[in-house]
């Protein structure tokens, strides 16, 4: 993660009194926007377990040289499949509020021999192409495109959860912010719901379906 240097500078204070003028020196210090080194990496995945509670591997924040209280907001059930979502959050001495996002998936089965990387076009209007590539072995993939209308540049990630379902990442692209949603895939099929969140297109619901190319 890139370091973020903000810089403030202290306005000049300005008074008048008896005609004279009071003022303080300009005055500029650099601080640091906290980080965070999750343990396990930003993406996890667990086999589902009916009897098994998740235990986050750890987080630390930083703040130049300073390491910060984190704070966790978010919960996994290993006994229900889907993707989950934890965010942390960190506040370095200048009230400058951090937060970093581990992605948690619990599939239905072991994911990693199966591969649905390749080129799909969408099924829709006027169709696009897109490339997934497989990101590693737990299920996590990139999708050029997720929404299959014109070429918007939607780029995106979703999850193998197995028996044929996947799960969309929540993320953001040409409509602004849409949300995670469900999926399934054969072997020559993606489909999933795009649920855009941001006005005007709030609550918009766009069905897309992708047919991998020979």
């Amino acid at each position: 993660m890139i370091k973020r240097l903000l810089t403030y500078g202290l306005l000049v204070l300005i008074l008048v009194s008896c005609e004279k003028w009071y003022y303080t020196d300009n005055v500029s210090h650099v601080s640091y926007l906290p980080e965070f080194e999750m343990e396990g990496g930003d993406f996890l995945s667990y086999i589902q377990n009916d009897t098994a509670e998740f235990e986050d591997p750890g987080v630390t924040a930083w703040s130049g040289d300073e390491e910060l209280v984190v704070y966790a907001d978010g919960e996994v059930d290993l006994s229900h499949p889907g993707v989950y979502a934890i965010n942390y959050y960190a506040q370095n001495e200048d009230k400058l509020i951090g937060m970093g996002r581990r992605i948690v998936a619990v599939t239905y089965e072991d994911v990693s021999d199966n591969d649905l990387s390749g080129t799909y076009e969408g099924t829709n209007w006027e169709p696009v192409e897109s490339k997934v590539r497989k990101v590693n072995e737990n299920g996590l993939y990139d999708c050029e495109e997720v929404m299959g209308y014109y070429d918007l540049e939607m780029e995106g990630s979703f999850v193998d959860l197995g028996e044929n379902k996947l799960m969309l990442i929540d993320g953001e692209g040409y409509f602004g912010h849409y949300a995670a949603s469900g999926g399934e895939y054969t072997l020559s099929t993606l489909s999933w719901t795009i649920y855009l969140l941001d006005e005007p297109n709030d609550g918009i619901q766009i069905p897309v379906i992708w047919r991998k190319k020979e």
